[in-house]
């Protein structure tokens, strides 16, 4: 699957996931996209805290589904940090 995550940068990834981001004690602070890539290197993204919980979590489950939809999606424009 490829997935274009800045202008002039596609990669090739093998999984993804979507996971609530845990400070511990059950407390979920934001929404983190885990990726896998075709070289074995993870590259983690969470969600800005200017997004809510529940808007980042509905946005990183569409961009999933997108993507093993189709084979590629374009994360691009999504507004995440780099972990």
């Amino acid at each position: 699957m490829r997935v274009l995550f800045a202008a002039g940068r596609v990669r090739e990834v093998t999984d993804v996931e979507v996971v609530g981001m845990d400070v511990g004690d059950g407390q979920i602070i934001g929404t983190q996209v885990n990726f896998i890539m075709a070289n074995g290197n993870k590259v983690e993204y969470i969600y800005s805290q200017a997004v809510s919980i529940e808007e980042s979590g509905q946005r990183a489950v569409e961009f999933v589904q997108e993507l093993y939809k189709n084979g590629f999606a374009d994360f691009s424009q999504e507004v995440v940090e780099m972990l």
